[in-house]
């Protein structure tokens, strides 16, 4: 009987849609996962005299799902190359450490790919083949933490194609994970102890397309709409402060930036951050938290509505 916690999971990217690859693997400790094929019913409408449904057929198949992980500083590279793209890479010092820099695509991989396609290896802890979901893309990336709890990662997933091959050897990369207590955050430039849990999401609106080509499964990954940049969190209502910046629509740079083990450091820089929804409520007798929801804004100087750092010693992804 296979268990999870034998179970692997590794992705790979692609040179071109339509092609899978395995040979250069990134190898992701998840939580969980529900990234699979789907294969809908196309169920025949014609009357023939019967009561029964009419004849079973198969549908467009697609693949979905979220991987679920938490964010390490080798692996988490390669969740945001899936979403992002190649980043901008700068090596320094002696041992080298690399800072690599993800921002948002300004164009598509190509034009079949909106994103960078890659291949997902899963395999389960049994003796039979190991699944190949490929010619995915990244949809959404999330990245959240709360107080008392580690920094999570989440990537969620549009395709693609399946195939099944041999199981191969996995090697899952070393070193801890981000904590909450490594975590520090400003706005506009000062520090704040105020925020308790942070979740931003970056949403890419991308779906899979079928076409006449023979195939049951999607020729392309293509945008439907703009990009977004949703946040949510809780906040200690100590003062009016943030209040006021909301009823003012006030629109500052939002800074995150967690602390590893050695070199290892993560940064995300939101230039343009908007309240949209701040209600100071009384739910209690203790303290007043706000639950916020927010934007972030394309800012014209920044180039980006959202930036990553990551600096480790893996050369590149």
């Amino acid at each position: 009987m296979p268990y999870g916690n034998s179970s692997e999971v590794g992705i790979c990217f692609q040179d071109s849609y339509g092609t899978s690859n395995i040979n250069s693997m990134h190898w992701i400790p998840i939580v969980d996962e529900d990234i699979a094929l789907e294969k809908p019913n196309l169920v025949s409408q014609s009357m023939t005299g019967l009561y029964d449904e009419g004849q079973n057929y198969e549908g467009p198949n697609v693949i979905n799902g979220t991987l679920n992980c938490e964010a390490h500083p080798i692996a988490s590279g390669a969740i945001m190359k899936a979403m992002f793209g190649d980043p901008t890479t700068v090596a320094s010092g002696t041992p080298t450490v690399y800072r690599h820099t993800f921002k948002p695509r300004t164009d598509e991989f190509d034009g079949k790919s909106a994103n960078v396609p890659f291949t997902m290896y899963k395999a389960f802890d049994d003796p039979g083949s190991a699944t190949l979901l490929y010619d995915l893309n990244g949809g959404s990336f999330e990245l959240s933490i709360n107080n008392g709890e580690l920094l999570m990662h989440k990537l969620g997933v549009v395709g693609g194609k399946f195939s099944q091959v041999a199981q191969i050897a996995a090697s899952f990369p070393t070193g801890k994970q981000w904590t909450w207590d490594q975590t520090s955050m400003s706005l506009d430039g000062t520090a704040t102890d105020l925020i308790s849990s942070l979740t931003v999401t970056v949403e890419e609106p991308i779906e899979s397309k079928h076409t006449l080509n023979n195939s049951v499964y999607p020729s392309r990954n293509k945008r439907t709409g703009f990009r977004m940049i949703n946040i949510s969190g809780t906040l200690t209502f100590d003062d009016q402060t943030e209040y006021q910046e909301f009823l003012a629509q006030t629109e500052r740079k939002l800074v995150t930036t967690f602390k590893g083990e050695g070199v290892n450091f993560f940064e995300m820089t939101i230039p343009l951050f908007r309240h949209t929804d701040f209600k100071p409520i009384i739910g209690g007798p203790s303290e007043i938290e706000i639950s916020f929801t927010s934007k972030g804004v394309y800012s014209v100087g920044s180039g980006t509505a959202i930036e990553f750092v990551l600096v480790n010693t893996k050369a590149g992804y």
